[in-house]
This record gives C-alpha cells, structure tokens and sequence, in this order.
C-alpha cells in the first residue's frame, strides 16, 4: 500500500503539472518554440540522469533512493510557478526531470522488489494506480481553476502532497534488497554493481519498450488531432476519446496482474499487441468518429500492460541489481518517446495523419510477433503426448 501510495502520487503531481502547462504559456507569453525548448528540457533532465539514478538506486537502496526522489520533486515543483522568463522555466522543469527521474527509477525498483517477495506479479496493479493518479490530479487542477485558484497554487499544493506523502510512506517502506540465487539457495546481495554494460537480454526488452512508449506518445499527441481532422469529430469528442483512452489503460492494468497469473506474460503480451493492432485497424479503416474511439479504447487496453511487463522483465536483466536493468531499460526506451512527436509529425504533413498511423500499426505487430514464438514453446510443453501419434517424443521436443 505504501508503494502504490507513492505510484499514485507521482502519477498525480505529472498530470498536475502537464494540466498546467498552458497556464506557464499564458503568464511567460512564450511561443511555440520557446514551449518546445520547456517540454524537451523535462526529457533531457529525465535521460541525462536515467543511469546515474539506477546506480544510485543500487547505491543506496530503494527506499532512501524513493524518499530523495519525491523530497527533491516537491522542492523542485514550485520553481516552475516562479520562473519569470523561458529559460528560468526551461532551467526548473530541467531540474524536475533529474529529480522525477531519480523518483521513477526508485519507485520501479521497490515494485519490482515487493513483486519479487510476494512471488505473484504485481507491477501492472502499480502502474494503474500511477495513471489513476493521473486521472486524479487533471481532474483537480480543473477544481481548483474552477475555484480561481491560479497555476502557483496548484504546484504549491502538489509539492506540499508529495512532500507528506513521500515521507509517511517512508515508515512503511522496507528496506528491501534483491537476492540472488546461488546453487539453489537465495542470498541477499552484499555488494551490488553499479554499473554494467547492456547485455543482450536488456537489448532486446528495451527495443520493445522503445515501441511500447512510441506508441503511447503517438496516441497522446495525436489522437485528439486524429478525431477532429481525420473523423470530422467535434473538439469536445474529441477529449472524450483521449478520456476513454487513459481509462481504458487504467482499467486494463487492473486486471493485469490477474491475466499474467493466469496465462503467463508471453500470452498476455501477444494478447496485448493483437488488440492494440485491431484498434490502429479499426481507426484508419474506419474514419468515423464511434470507430475511432472504439479503436483507442482498443489501443488503451493493448497498451495498458505492454511497460509494467517490461519493466518487471528489465528488472529482472541483471541478477542483484534491477536498478540498473531499470534505468537501462529506461534511457533506451524512453527514446521512443521523445521520437515519436517528429517522426508522425513529418509523415503526417507529407503523407497524411490517417496514413502516418501505419508505424504505430507496426509497432504492435511487432510487439506481438516478438512473444509468438515463446507462447508456441509454452503450448508444447504444456500440451499432454499423445499415444496414437507415433514419434511423439521427438515431436515435443
């Protein structure tokens, strides 16, 4: 409960800040260009301190790592209110990127340690309180605008709930550490690395975080663009289907965990990718806008345990140090994050929005095709030899 207190805390004080971002454009009067600079200084901060972060996390342990997180995001958070000019606020939200980033690691590797001692998955329950948290926090910026109560306000408060918060969850946290297995009996890691080269394995989960986040930022930067001026939607529809989109992630990571236990990661996962498919299908297929928003929901749900299960995979990347495969996995991935805005961008301007929801297309088929092959491996080893079939044996195996 305490984790997911601090999950649903990060992911409030995110859509807080997002919420407010047109309120930082209004007072600073800044153009589309200066904006742009503010937006990408947050993915800078967040990717120059990726890896730091995941040796920090090994360094000290994720609670301590956990608390300097959200103490450092809560003194941060108010300097975005007080900037005067757009370098002042491109300087704060920089700042917030580092200190977000040193939260996001840590919070990731507890789960990831609370998931590894309770022996049943866990991280997609954490993620859907992070975006239910996101949920929360949009629809209290609107109350408190609501109430007149300006953009300082609300980051005062936000920074005030994440301060308290961060630090009751405290005396709840444990001091977890991971445990290696060494000849059939698992020992606490004395010494963790903190730092090590990407090896294969983390290659690999990390290209397909990198798909997974290109995905969700293509839907979160366009979709609402999508309905208006590809399935002739009104501005207000038009939200509702991005609406419907966050719950639909929601509620499908709170059913996440159940579907892993039941059916294994590699199922879920191809599961996940042919829903998502079908609902980039059903889109561009079908240009209207009940289609089109039956096609996000469908994207949602593909979507929505595509980055806990890698995430909990990363974790796992570098025995005695799911730090590192976090942050790893992390800095890689989160490169699909920060192309997909130019890349749908200029297929969208040279070919058509409509057409430049091909890659997002591919990017599921990708997804799914990459556990294909190990639900076949599951299935056969599940699947009971026949006696009627002769060489049944070599079959198998």
């Amino acid at each position: 409960m305490a984790t997911s207190a601090v999950f649903f805390t990060n992911g409030a004080v995110l859509a807080i800040w997002a919420t407010n971002i047109p309120g930082m454009r209004q007072a600073l009067r800044l153009s589309d260009s200066e904006l742009g600079v503010v937006l990408s200084a947050f993915a800078a901060g967040t990717m120059l301190m990726m890896c730091l972060a995941g040796a920090l996390v090994t360094r000290i342990g994720s609670r301590k790592a956990l608390v300097l997180g959200g103490v450092l995001v809560s003194a941060v958070l108010p300097f975005c209110g007080l900037a005067g000019s757009a370098w002042a606020l491109a300087a704060a939200v920089f700042a917030l990127g580092i200190a977000n980033s040193i939260l996001d690691v840590a919070m990731n590797t507890h789960g990831s340690l609370v998931e590894a001692r309770r022996g049943r998955p866990l991280m997609s329950s954490f993620h859907a309180v992070f975006s239910i948290g996101g949920l929360a926090g949009a629809s209290a910026v609107a109350s408190l605008l609501s109430s007149k109560l300006g953009l300082m306000h609300c980051l005062a408060l936000s920074a005030v709930m994440t301060a308290v918060v961060t630090l009751i969850a405290s005396f709840w946290l444990a001091d977890l550490r991971p445990y290696v297995d060494v000849g059939g009996d698992c020992r606490p890691v004395s010494k963790p690395k903190s730092f090590a080269w990407p090896n294969r394995t983390l290659l690999c989960i990390a290209g397909l975080t990198f798909l997974a986040l290109f995905i969700e930022r293509t839907v979160i930067d366009w979709s609402s663009l999508y309905l208006t001026d590809v399935s002739h939607t009104s501005a207000s529809i038009a939200a509702f289907a991005f609406g419907a989109f966050s719950f639909a992630m929601a509620i499908g990571r709170l059913a996440g965990d159940v579907l892993i236990r039941k059916f294994g990661p590699n199922i879920v996962v191809t599961f996940s990718g042919g829903v998502g498919a079908l609902g980039i299908a059903l889109t561009v297929l079908f240009p209207v806008p009940l289609a089109s928003i039956a096609g996000f929901i469908l994207v949602g749900v593909g979507l929505s345990n595509m980055t806990p299960l890698l995430y909990s995979q990363a974790s796992k990347a570098y025995p005695g140090a799911p730090g590192l495969g976090l942050a790893m996995n992390g800095t890689l991935g989160y490169t699909g994050f920060l192309l997909a805005p130019p890349v749908i961008g200029y297929l969208a301007e040279s070919y058509g929005l409509k057409l430049s929801m091909i890659i997002p297309f591919v990017a599921f088929v990708l997804l799914m095709g990459s556990h294909l092959r190990k639900v076949r491996l599951q299935r056969l080893k599940a699947a009971p030899l026949r006696a009627d079939l002769p060489f049944a044996t070599a079959r198998r195996s």
